[in-house]
């Protein structure tokens, strides 16, 4: 037999779920980044991950908000219909109540003056999140919050072990960065912004304009270099990530260069100051 329909245990079981959902799509995100270029940082994006767990009680507090003001709201709104026009409150008057209610708004957008097109793919994903949370809080149910969370969480658990076991065993591609040669060094790398280095076959250099940087510098405020030089290429001892590309100029302390972007098009790039703010130098080869 259901109970009666509790609205503190509804607010509770949508906030867990819209959390559960914002975990879910950071697992995705940084599964899905590992198969591309990623912003330069050796193995992979896993810090993605770590910035979402950094910020949780934040989310938690999000979701609490939009179930607060939107879900709940959504219910109730779709039980008065359904009872109104249908004689019960069936669930599709919910998924109708908060497309709704997210439609306010998108309407007071466009009255001032945005775009429909830039509205509606936002709209449609929030109505599709936050009627996840109306339909799963709605049952009638004791224990449901307890339920939800349980399997919630293996639901998130599974896909990311999946996800992970996929890109290990490489049956979903993972990115690497481009096996160089020292065939493939050879030629001319630029900077985009007339920073230019030549690498020989012979193992000899030259540089023109290229920048190097001092501490608390940044990549838009370096000192232009130029002059001979020579350059060497290390191997990765295991694979492609332990690459390194050294190129000596004189009077220039450039660090060694990392290696990124794919086997045509490969790129050469040192952090400026501080790791963690990956701000980046990068060369890429001409054609």
């Amino acid at each position: 037999m259901e109970s009666k329909r509790s609205y503190g245990r509804m607010l509770l079981v949508s906030t867990m779920v819209l959390f559960l959902e914002a975990l879910l799509a950071a697992v995705l995100g940084v599964l899905y980044t590992l198969t591309r270029v990623p912003p330069r940082v050796d193995g992979g994006n896993t810090e993605a991950l770590a910035a979402f767990l950094g910020v949780s009680q934040l989310v938690m507090v999000v979701a609490f908000v939009l179930s607060l003001v939107v879900v709940l709201p959504a219910v109730a709104l779709g039980d008065l219909l359904g009872r109104l026009i249908g004689g019960r409150d069936a669930w599709p008057w919910a998924v109708a109540a908060v497309a709704a209610l997210l439609a306010l708004p998108v309407a007071a957008g466009l009255a001032a003056g945005a775009d429909l097109s830039t509205m509606v793919v936002p709209w449609a994903v929030a109505t599709a999140v936050l009627s996840v949370a109306a339909l799963l809080g709605r049952p009638r149910r004791e224990g449901l919050f307890g339920l939800v969370v349980a399997r919630g969480t293996a639901v998130v658990a599974g896909i990311g072990l999946l996800g992970s076991f996929a890109l290990w065993t490489d049956i979903v591609p993972r990115y690497r960065p481009p096996l160089l040669t020292a065939a493939s060094v050879t030629g001319t790398w630029s900077d985009g912004s007339g920073g230019l280095v030549t690498l020989e076959a012979d193992g000899s250099a030259h540089a023109s304009a290229v920048k190097y940087f001092r501490p608390g510098d940044t990549s838009t405020w370096g000192r232009a270099c130029s002059g001979p030089g020579t350059w060497t290429l290390t191997p990765g001892r295991r694979n492609t990530w332990g690459q390194r590309v050294d190129i000596r100029i004189a009077g220039c302390p450039l660090p060694e260069w990392r290696v990124a972007g794919r086997q045509e098009r490969p790129e050469l790039y040192h952090y400026v100051g501080d790791p963690d703010d990956v701000d980046l130098y990068e060369l890429r080869k001409n054609p």
